[in-house]
């Protein structure tokens, strides 16, 4: 857990402006811990991420939510890829063998 002040620190080219603007826009979701807030590592990670694409890379405001909207349903659907994967990696032989027939069917269409 990161609070605030950590965030910035490790962060030099943020400020709590562009943290709260982010709060307030949904791109960054801290917990409160009393007055203060605690940023889990994916926030901290993903602040990283709005400072490269707002600082160095120039993105205004919308072209980052959709960046980070985007990024967002990739890494959702590589999760539920790899879930799908252990699903059919405990099914029964005959049945995954059907899968790959299946799916080689699919991609020779």
């Amino acid at each position: 857990m990161t609070t605030l002040e950590e965030l910035l620190r490790v962060h030099e080219r943020l400020t709590t402006v562009h943290v709260e603007r982010w709060v307030a826009r949904g791109l960054l979701r801290p917990s409160a811990d009393g007055q203060d807030w605690v940023f889990e590592p994916v926030d901290v990670a993903r602040a990283r991420l709005l400072a490269d694409l707002t600082g160095d890379l120039g993105f205004d405001e919308e072209a980052v939510e959709t960046v980070v909207d985007l990024l967002d349903q990739v890494h959702t659907l590589r999760r539920q890829l790899h879930q799908l994967g252990l699903a059919i990696g405990q099914q029964p032989t005959q049945t995954r063998e059907a899968i790959a027939v299946a799916l080689k069917d699919l991609r020779e269409r």
